[in-house]
């Protein structure tokens, strides 16, 4: 085998078989070394990742096999369930608790340090920071150990805090900047008027790749469409159609990130006859407000056991970590301008703490590369 991976030295397969052979006779260090060229070659084959990683984790190397791990799990969603899969061949379910039981070790690890770190630099900064609502966060999907949501409905798969204070919706006179944004409506609809008939393109808000059954129905379609002007905290080209609704916002509690971007900003169009499905949001550290555009009647949206109609120019803020759902059951199209804030009941430096631990999460996701031996 070994000549065959000098012979062809760009065929993942014989790397991979030649670690195999290695590991069944011992030699570790050449089936670390195999396993991690083969997916250096085929960094889309999760199998692969789950060797390499595997290899990394037996050599001690924790924070490697972390990295090697994720890289897998991004390209496979099943990639850490999979040993709970009876089916599945047992180096597989055994790779793949070892996937799992890494992950979720070094993103716990990663919060508490993240969250030591903030803290320090607030108290660097002359503050005295309570962040124990924060440090008591929990990641849901890499949290290390179980946990229990407490509070009926509400079950964010991102980011969670039990210890917020947890409510459906948030009334208006909490937010002490709505009418400021509110007074905008006539102007922001005109622009957003003006934009889709000088050709702006709304996009399916679901993608066509979305893998969640959930989403069945609206997976790729125009009945659910936005248009965004912000995404993934990014300026989209259509942002600079509007000047007037980015100014109006300037006046909201909006949740930024870095040097000012907006986490999410889009206006969201729903098709006559259209159901979104009971779901649930991200995280519940922050609130989707909602600034209604154009309401026919017959439309409405479900927070937990509260149902809202949208009334033009009445601002809606919710949690969306509750179980939500919204329909148009009238014959022609809502559009709400939808952006997010800050949860009113966190502290400045709680804000802040968020903010860089989040920050931390993907600083280190972005300077992930596969190991050497």
């Amino acid at each position: 085998m070994a000549k065959c991976v000098e012979l062809s030295p760009w065929e993942a397969g014989f790397a991979f078989r030649l670690g195999l052979a290695a590991q069944k006779a011992g030699n570790t260090q050449l089936a670390l070394a195999s396993y991690l060229r083969a997916f250096r070659l085929a960094p889309k084959d999760p199998r692969l990742a789950l060797f390499a990683g595997a290899a990394l984790e037996d050599a001690g190397r924790f924070e490697e096999a972390a990295t090697v791990f994720s890289l897998g799990d991004d390209v496979a969603a099943n990639l850490r369930t999979l040993h709970a899969d009876a089916k599945q061949d047992p180096e597989i379910r055994e790779r793949s608790a070892k996937a799992d039981n890494r992950i979720r070790q070094h993103y716990t690890q990663l919060h508490h340090d993240s969250v030591d770190e903030a803290a320090r630099r607030l108290a660097a900064e002359g503050h005295e920071p309570n962040l124990d609502r924060v440090r008591n966060a929990i990641w849901p999907q890499t949290h290390l150990g179980s946990f229990d949501y407490r509070t009926p409905l509400q079950a964010p798969d991102i980011f969670y805090m039990p210890d917020l204070p947890a409510s459906p919706s948030i009334p208006r006179d909490r937010l002490s900047w709505a009418g400021a944004v509110e007074a905008c409506t006539d102007a922001i609809r005109r622009e957003y008027e003006d934009a889709i008939r000088a050709g702006a393109a709304m996009s399916p808000y679901v993608h066509a790749q979305t893998a969640s059954p959930t989403w069945r129905e609206l997976r790729g379609k125009m009945d659910w469409s936005s248009l965004h002007l912000y995404s993934r905290a990014e300026e989209t080209p259509v942002a600079k159609l509007f000047p007037n609704t980015l100014r109006a916002l300037q006046a909201a509690d909006v949740v930024r990130v870095g040097d000012g971007r907006p986490i999410e900003m889009f206006f969201s169009r729903l098709a006559p006859g259209t159901h979104i499905p009971p779901h649930f949001g991200a995280a519940n550290n922050r609130l989707t407000v909602h600034l209604p555009l154009i309401v026919p009647p017959n439309c409405a949206i479900r927070v937990a056991d509260e149902i809202h109609e949208w009334r033009v120019g009445e601002l809606l803020a919710f949690d969306d970590s509750f179980e939500h759902e919204a329909w148009n059951r009238s014959d022609s199209e809502r559009v709400v301008l939808i952006f997010e804030a800050h949860h009113p009941d966190l502290r400045p430096e709680e804000r802040r703490a968020i903010e860089h631990i989040f920050m931390a999460r993907e600083r280190w996701r972005q300077a992930r590369t596969i190991p050497t031996a």
